[in-house]
């Protein structure tokens, strides 16, 4: 009798955990669940596989031979026990140190003015340009509420513009998939986590109007400009 729920991990030829093949077999069902940390390879590689599992569960085999072939197919070994469907999502949300690195080597640390932008725009910040004030919210002569939205200065939007030119913002973050980065009790971002608040904020306010406001009041925009550039000065050519 196998055990209440087994798993089998998917690898990228890299070696990088894309996700994982589940049976539960109490429910009686065959899953997919995919690393919320991969990039965009991981991303397309977890589709295929998605697909895969879907199709092997149409099938109507047994649960137990439809896991073991697919264990087959990812190569990475027989099927393993799982306490539960818990367990199986935990290690979906796994964060690694190669999902940091990923990140990071979206960094150009080559690119000198672009750094240089991005410390400059940063120092001449002022506290006016973060009291960050919104517009909107009028009631228009139809009866209807105009939709409101932040107004950002110039030297602040200079600051995010930076963060596209450093190569902070990248789709090897995935918003969708990813809970947002906070600021740590101590203030200070690891520099991976601040490649995916720079992310965030730049991709991320066109998605949603106000979250650079947002992390401006909370301190993650700040905690993030020096956690980058702090990276930055130790890695510089």
């Amino acid at each position: 009798m196998p055990h209440a729920v087994q798993y089998v991990a998917v690898e990228a030829p890299d070696g990088e955990v894309v996700g994982y093949v589940w049976a539960d077999y109490t429910a009686g069902t065959l899953k997919w669940a995919q690393r919320a940390a991969t990039g965009t390879d991981g991303h397309r590689l977890g589709a295929t596989w998605s697909a895969k599992v879907a199709q092997a569960g149409e099938r109507g085999r047994p649960l137990a031979g439809a896991l073991t072939g697919l264990a087959r197919d990812a190569g990475t070994g027989p099927p393993v026990d799982a306490p539960g469907p818990e367990a199986v999502a935990e290690l979906a949300r796994t964060v690694t140190d190669a999902d940091d690195r990923r990140l990071l080597a979206q960094l150009d640390h080559g690119d000198a003015p672009a750094w240089r932008e991005l410390a400059e725009a940063y120092a001449a910040l002022t506290d006016d340009d973060r009291d960050i004030r919104w517009g909107g919210g009028e009631k228009n002569s139809n009866g209807s509420i105009q939709v409101a939205y932040p107004v950002y200065s110039k030297p602040l939007w200079r600051v995010v513009a930076a963060l596209w030119g450093i190569g902070a913002v990248t789709p090897e973050h995935r918003l969708s998939a990813s809970a947002d980065p906070a600021v740590p009790p101590r203030g200070r971002l690891q520099p991976a986590d601040a490649v995916r608040a720079a992310t965030l904020l730049a991709a991320g306010e066109r998605i949603s109007e106000g979250t650079v406001d947002e992390a401006v009041r909370s301190g993650l925009f700040d905690a993030m400009v020096r956690a980058l550039l702090d990276h930055h000065a130790t890695r510089a050519p």
